[in-house]
């Protein structure tokens, strides 16, 4: 059987490989890895039999694979959480190490696995981890996996400028005037970012304060918002988001 270790600290890597084979002498660490680009291009090529997943990686947290792969491996994540997200992992049917990850442990996952069958978890059921995820740590997204060519890059947030629902697509748009594709509705994108920096003006567009160049009055109790950069229609704040974009601007 062959394993992938996706963990961003090296000695944990080598130790969790030591316990695999003190374990299991017919598990074959394949690849250890430390990043959410790394995996995913990774995985665009390989299917390994089980993969053993860090929460936090270099670059972001593992979620983020499931939002853009349609992974079919069977997981065992690697957490340091406490007993809320423990019963999280357990009531999705995924299987957990705590850190620092014990022998006895790491072949109770393994004798699970196999009882299993080597089933993988579904996407809902990761999904709804990410969610559990987002809510116990509070904590707002600082980039994301985006697609590029046939791999992916990772953007960071301050290079966002808007995020637009266009054509039944949802797009970041950098200050430099890239688009990019994401999974994402609106509602869900506006709650991982940080409220300090990004506001939804109406239905199809969350700014960030840093694409503003300037705000003016429009009829019908509306503001029309400049950006950069610029845009062939006019992006209107609505009435019903008016009221919490004053406040944002500090108007």
């Amino acid at each position: 059987m062959q394993a992938l270790i996706i963990e961003d600290e090296l000695i944990a890597a080598e130790r969790l490989q030591e316990l695999i084979k003190r374990c299991d002498s017919d598990i074959e660490v394949v690849a250890i890895l430390d990043s959410v680009i790394d995996t995913a291009n990774y995985l665009n090529d390989h299917h390994p039999d089980l993969i053993f997943l860090d929460i936090q990686l270099s670059d972001g947290i593992c979620f983020e694979l499931f939002e853009r792969l349609e992974i079919d491996i069977p997981v065992i994540f690697i957490t340091a959480y406490d007993e809320y997200m423990q019963e999280a992992f357990k009531v999705n049917s995924i299987d957990y190490l705590l850190k620092p990850v014990r022998k006895e442990e790491l072949e109770a996952s393994l004798a699970k696995h196999k009882r299993l069958n080597g089933k993988a978890s579904s996407r809902i059921q990761l999904q709804q981890l990410f969610k559990e995820y987002i809510k116990s740590r509070a904590t707002y997204k600082c980039r994301f996996m985006v697609k590029s060519g046939r791999g992916f890059i990772s953007l960071d947030v301050q290079e966002v400028a808007y995020i637009c629902s266009e054509h039944k697509l949802n797009l970041l748009v950098t200050h430099v005037g890239k688009k990019y594709v994401v999974d994402y509705t609106l509602d869900q994108m506006i709650s991982m970012l940080d409220p300090k920096n990004f506001i939804k003006v109406n239905r199809n567009y969350i700014v960030s304060h840093k694409c503003i160049v300037k705000v003016e009055p429009y009829f019908n109790n509306r503001m029309l918002v400049i950006v950069n950069p610029s845009r062939k229609n006019d992006l209107l704040v609505s009435r019903n988001y008016l009221p919490d974009f004053r406040r944002w601007m500090g108007l």
